[in-house]
């Protein structure tokens, strides 16, 4: 008799269907839509309108399920430009990233919806992994032009992480001590325009005032720098946000990821995990 593999995972074949794996961790499966109003099922949708909400309201403490149902409505679905879900070794939903093609400020940008993972989870580099590969596509598209991704968030480790991913310090905005060049304040402009919420965006800051119907967390996330965590709480109140501009550069990055590799194979990598981080 054969020995079960503890690694196996059970994956819904309704999920499957338009769906290209991901590689994620032992016991877990990752599934990516990169045309999700042709690619995710009627069947899959129905499975995630079951299943996903209880895990989101989980991620952020602040929402409610009716909300997430919301977001899985087959309006919300059909306007993403890709979706990355993982499931755990039950089939269970334990982390997503979404992102949307968008016009603004006269560039097309990657508009990162919406990213979460199980608070049972998080510190494993399971959303870095799903970014990852949802970007991979984005930059590859936008190549050899510069790509801008864009979000709203008001968590301080998605803020050093994106930062991070870009592999320079000069191409995140806003950030300390620097102003934003026009250009990105006409990005900025547009995506609050996009959330209707052009009112309350600070063209001088980027944060919009109230960008949320209510708290995400009960505690805002922590980075591992202090004095980030410290500046997100001087700059944002309980519902603000700020609009997030970073720019991908084709050579810089493929630059970076060759040094990341590098450092990995010679252990030398410092871990960092990016919690739960509506956008």
């Amino acid at each position: 008799m054969s020995t079960p593999d503890p690694t196996a995972t059970h994956c819904p074949p309704e999920l499957r269907q338009g769906a290209k794996e991901v590689s994620v961790r032992p016991g877990f499966t990752g599934l990516l839509w990169t045309d999700v109003r042709a690619r995710l099922s009627a069947p899959g949708r129905r499975y995630l309108r079951r299943t996903f909400p209880a895990v989101a309201v989980q991620t952020f403490t602040g929402t409610d399920e009716a909300y997430w149902q919301e977001w899985l409505s087959d309006e919300k679905l059909d306007r993403l430009s890709g979706l990355v879900i993982v499931l755990d070794g039950d089939g269970v939903p334990v982390g997503w990233v979404a992102g949307n093609d968008r016009e603004f400020g006269g560039r097309t940008c990657f508009y990162a919806n919406s990213a979460g993972v199980h608070p049972d989870h998080q510190g494993t580099g399971i959303s870095s992994t799903l970014w990852r590969a949802l970007l991979r596509a984005a930059i590859g598209k936008a190549a050899p032009r510069s790509l801008y991704a864009v979000m709203r968030t008001a968590n301080p480790l998605v803020y050093s992480g994106w930062s991070a991913a870009t592999g320079r310090t000069d191409t995140t905005w806003p950030a300390p001590g620097r102003e934003i060049p026009e250009h990105v304040r006409r990005i900025a402009a547009d995506a609050a325009t996009d959330l209707g919420q052009a009112d309350r965006l600070d063209p001088a800051t980027s944060v919009i005032t109230d960008a949320y119907e209510a708290e995400l967390w009960k505690e805002r996330p922590t980075s591992h720098r202090a004095e980030l965590d410290e500046w997100f709480a001087e700059l944002l109140g309980p519902r603000d946000a700020v609009v997030l501009v970073v720019a991908f550069h084709p050579i810089s990055l493929m630059t970076h990821l060759v040094v990341h590799q590098v450092r990995r194979t010679l252990g030398l990598r410092k871990s960092s995990s990016s919690r739960s981080a509506r956008t």
